[in-house]
């Protein structure tokens, strides 16, 4: 007697949250060893080594732009998860353009699909890939991988990262050289503050009600500062995007920058992350 098969919703519900398990690993690992090649271009821009810190600030911003790519399949994975009864009664390619365009089950399957080859540290989204060429046919996965039909273009373009304008590695080494407190040639004196004059001034406004924090900043909530704000996590689309704070209210927010972690916590925190993968292999 043949074994008895399992379910697509069963099959596809157990490979989307192994998938998401996995981006999430993969964004934690990306992301320490993101903070090392930083401090490695700090220090390339002390020894004055600015031209070899730029080619490697070019590999660094590509980096980050896999790590977005990662954030937003974990996304579409997410909604999928949610949404896995919706795919099982989905019947075909058509019933999936002419009904699940707006939930965004369509985009979702088709960027997953599309994006196997460039996310092979997952290897769950491949098998995840196969479970929907068995559901919409040959015909519809190679029209999504070689064509890229249907594909939004923010996936497409995070697939096939370019060498990286010189205004944004720029920007990127500006922002190492400012959070390292390193020389950098084109870090002009009309430059913003530093972060430790910001904060000065920040610290003699402890009765303001607003929290102006980075993305990385940990700030408590007390009864004086019931409200935080947080910047975008920077990343290759957020860099050029400042801590934007209404004119009216300006003088009611307390502004707190990030200051560079120091090496022996950075060396910690990586190590122990290089353990847990570790673990997770075996």
């Amino acid at each position: 007697m043949p074994p008895a098969q399992v379910p697509f919703a069963l099959k596809v519900k157990t490979l989307l949250k192994m998938c998401i398990q996995r981006l999430r690993y993969a964004q934690e690992k990306q992301q320490a060893l993101a903070k090392q090649d930083r401090r490695e271009v700090a220090q390339l821009l002390t020894d004055g080594r600015e031209q070899k810190a730029h080619y490697r600030v070019e590999s660094l911003v590509n980096n980050d732009v896999h790590v977005e790519l990662l954030e937003v399949l974990e996304l579409y994975c997410e909604l999928l998860l949610a949404r896995v009864g919706i795919l099982t009664d989905v019947k075909d390619e058509a019933d999936l353009v002419a009904n699940h365009m707006q939930d965004g089950i369509n985009e979702a399957v088709r960027s997953l699909c599309y994006t196997v080859p460039h996310v092979l540290e997952v290897k769950e989204i491949a098998q995840l890939r196969d479970q929907i060429a068995l559901k919409f046919g040959k015909d519809y996965l190679r029209a999504v991988t070689e064509d890229a039909l249907g594909v939004p273009q923010k996936v497409v373009s995070k697939c096939s990262p370019n060498l990286p304008g010189n205004d944004l590695v720029v920007m990127y080494l500006k922002e190492i050289a400012r959070t390292y407190d390193v020389p950098y040639s084109q870090l002009s004196d009309s430059e913003p503050e530093s972060t430790e004059s910001l904060e000065e001034k920040s610290v003699d406004a402890e009765d303001k009600p607003f929290v102006a924090v980075d993305n990385d900043v940990q700030v408590d909530s007390d009864d004086k500062h019931p409200i935080t704000v947080r910047k975008p996590r920077q990343n290759s689309e957020t860099m050029k995007q400042d801590l934007k704070i209404p004119k009216n209210i300006k003088h009611e927010v307390k502004v707190v920058h990030s200051k560079a972690s120091s090496k022996s916590s950075e060396d910690d925190e990586f190590a122990e992350l290089k353990k847990r993968f570790e673990n997770l292999r075996r």
